[in-house]
């Protein structure tokens, strides 16, 4: 970041943690998505919507005579990156019925589904019907690309490490205005603020958005920041699994110097229109 880190803020930057939802949950990376086995693969799928440490599945797919299958399951994954539990077939009225009568639907176990996420964007989903077990690896399905362009107040939270050059370890972060430019994939956030010795600065972080799903990631990005009108400082960044929602958005955030490694959050919420 900059050896010059305000720390007046702290409230408003407590407040942006709470208010930003998806990618920041208790138990860490929001799954929620659809989820594929990428082009190569398309016309089969899965969906996972999270809440809290379990994961609601629909898995569509085709059986032996290459007409359509439906299969739901509820995994629990303990705090953990690995979700299991049974899958199920179901029945149920006709969609064409009127009225849908909860009655009339049967579920019966034909298995169970188990997937493990390396990392945010990708998994290893595992299931069995009938005796039939199925390996593959699957990625968040993109179809549309998000906007982060737009003014927030937020900032950056890290905690600094391995430092030099005469800089500390230990928490540096700094909140104020920011504003976000994005042009096609190419996007550029600006966070102004002061000092804690009251002089105004900006960092300025420059990369790619790529969509990964709902999510979105910018690797090897670069940064700087100007204090008073003089660069103090500059390196690179990524920033992962950012969640893109009405009120603002939120990633995980690391990044180095020439004085300190950074691991943290970059994020904010949206400004009043």
């Amino acid at each position: 970041m900059t050896r010059f880190l305000a720390r007046r803020v702290a409230a408003l930057l407590a407040l942006a943690a709470f208010a930003l939802p998806a990618g920041a949950t208790s138990t860490g990376i929001d799954y929620t998505d659809q989820w594929w086995g990428g082009p190569s693969e398309s016309g089969w799928g899965v969906n996972f919507i999270e809440q809290g440490t379990t994961i609601f599945a629909t898995l569509f797919v085709y059986g032996a005579d290459q007409t359509p299958r439906w299969y739901v399951a509820t995994l629990d994954s303990g705090g953990t990156q690995t979700f299991t539990g049974p899958l199920y077939s179901t029945t149920g009225p006709y969609f064409g019925a009127g009225s849908f009568d909860h009655n009339a639907v049967g579920v019966t176990q034909v298995g169970t589904m188990t997937v493990v996420f390396p990392s945010g964007y990708n998994g290893t989903l595992n299931y069995t019907v009938s005796g039939v077990s199925v390996t593959k690896s699957i990625l968040r399905q993109t179809f549309k690309a998000n906007s982060i362009a737009g003014s927030y107040v937020g900032g950056v939270t890290t905690t600094a490490s391995n430092c030099h050059n005469g800089a500390t370890n230990g928490a540096a972060y700094f909140t104020g205005g920011i504003t976000v430019t994005q042009n096609g994939q190419n996007v550029s956030i600006a966070v102004g603020f002061y000092t804690s010795t009251g002089a105004p600065a900006v960092c300025t972080y420059n990369g790619v958005l790529t969509p990964q799903g709902v999510l979105a990631q910018i690797a090897n990005g670069t940064f700087s920041c100007v204090v008073s009108g003089t660069t103090t400082n500059g390196g690179t960044f990524n920033a992962d699994n950012i969640s893109m929602v009405q009120s603002g958005f939120m990633g995980q955030f690391t990044g180095s110097d020439q004085y300190c490694n950074y691991t943290g959050y970059i994020g904010g919420v949206k400004a009043p229109m």
